[in-house]
C-alpha cells in the first residue's frame, strides 16, 4: 500500500514538475479547453434570473479588474524582472500578484459566462497546478537574488495580500517594449467581455448546441 502511495505522490510531483517547466503550451491547451465549455455549455437551470445575472455581473467586475490589475504590475515590474528584484507597489503586497491576477481573470471568465462549475473547476486546476510553477521560479530567484530575496519572502505572503506592507516609489522605470506586451497581454481579459456577449447572443437564437 505504501509503494503503491509513494509512485502515485511521485507521478504527481513528475506531472507538476513538468507543468511547471512547460506552463505555456499547457495553459494554452487549457484555454481551448475552456472556450469549448464556454461555447456547449448551458448556464444552470437550477440558478433563479435574478442570482444568474449577479454571477454574470461579478465576473465582468472579475475580469476587469485583473486587467487593470495585471497593467498596475507591470508598471512596477516593468521588463527587468530578472534585473532588479521587484518589492514596491503590488509586489510589496504580495510576492506573486500577476498571478493572483491571473486567478481573479480565469474564476471571473466562468461566473461572466453563467457557468459556476467552470469557474469552480478552473480555480481548482489554478490551486493544483499553479503552485508548482511559483515554487519553479522561487528556486531561479533565490539563484539570482540570494539573500535579498529569502529575505522578501519571509517578509511578504505568496498569495494572499497584506496590505499593511504597501509601499511605492514616487518613480518608477520601465521597459516600454514589456509594458506594451503585458498591457496586450491584459487586454485578452477585455476581449472576453466581447467573447461573453457573443455567445449570449449565440444562445438566444439557438445558434449553440448545448452538450453540457
Amino acid at each position: 500500500m505504501i509503494s503503491i502511495v509513494n509512485s502515485v505522490n511521485f507521478g504527481v510531483s513528475r506531472l507538476l514538475t513538468h507543468f511547471a517547466r512547460n506552463r505555456i503550451p499547457w495553459s494554452r491547451a487549457i484555454l481551448v479547453l475552456t472556450v469549448l465549455a464556454a461555447l456547449f455549455s448551458a448556464p444552470p437551470q437550477y440558478m433563479n434570473a435574478w442570482a444568474l445575472d449577479a454571477m454574470e455581473l461579478t465576473g465582468y467586475a472579475m475580469l476587469a479588474s485583473a486587467a487593470l490589475w495585471r497593467i498596475w504590475c507591470l508598471t512596477f515590474i516593468g521588463g527587468t524582472k530578472d534585473g532588479q528584484l521587484a518589492v514596491s507597489g503590488p509586489y510589496s503586497v504580495a510576492r506573486n500578484p500577476l498571478y493572483v491576477g491571473n486567478f481573479a481573470g480565469i474564476v471571473g471568465f466562468g461566473l461572466a459566462i453563467g457557468l459556476p462549475f467552470l469557474a469552480i473547476t478552473l480555480a481548482v486546476a489554478f490551486g493544483l497546478l499553479y503552485p508548482s510553477v511559483v515554487a519553479h521560479e522561487e528556486e531561479r530567484l533565490v539563484e539570482i537574488f540570494g539573500p535579498d530575496y529569502e529575505r522578501y519572502c519571509a517578509r511578504v505572503p505568496r498569495w494572499i495580500p497584506r496590505w499593511s506592507l504597501y509601499e511605492e516609489p514616487e518613480k518608477v522605470l520601465v521597459s516600454t517594449e514589456k509594458m506594451r506586451q503585458g498591457i496586450i497581454d491584459a487586454m485578452w481579459y477585455l476581449w472576453a467581455f466581447a467573447f461573453v456577449e457573443l455567445i449570449e447572443v449565440l444562445r438566444e437564437h439557438n445558434v449553440l448546441p448545448h452538450l453540457f
